[in-house]
């Protein structure tokens, strides 16, 4: 009979965030040296433990990953604009997917 049920101990989540870091540094290294097949491994590691210990990833490591593909986006493999309604557009080059984010007002 378990011991206990329920909810991780805060200490196993500390890991798993601390774990999810390490992951997408190392995807991060890994995609700057262009072995994107490992990076690419990577991102889903950190991608499952997140979901495994329920660990939302930050909007900095957000978006830094493409959501279909599991890419980390650098410079080499997506391609940034600013549209003029407000609008930050990444485009993945590997997969083609498009995904916009809403930019802060900059308080004029």
């Amino acid at each position: 009979m378990p011991k206990r049920g329920g909810r991780r101990t805060k200490s196993q989540e500390k890991i798993a965030r601390d774990r999810i870091d390490k992951l997408l540094n190392l995807a991060m290294k890994s995609s700057k040296d262009g072995d994107l097949d490992q990076s690419k491994r990577f991102v889903e590691l950190a991608r499952l433990i997140s979901k495994r210990y329920n660990q939302r990833l930050t909007k900095f490591q957000r978006l830094q990953i493409c959501r279909d593909c599991n890419s980390f986006l650098n410079s080499q493999n997506s391609k940034n604009r600013l549209s003029p309604k407000g609008w930050k557009i990444v485009t993945c080059l590997e997969c083609g997917s498009v995904s916009r984010y809403g930019l802060e007002d900059s308080g004029e």
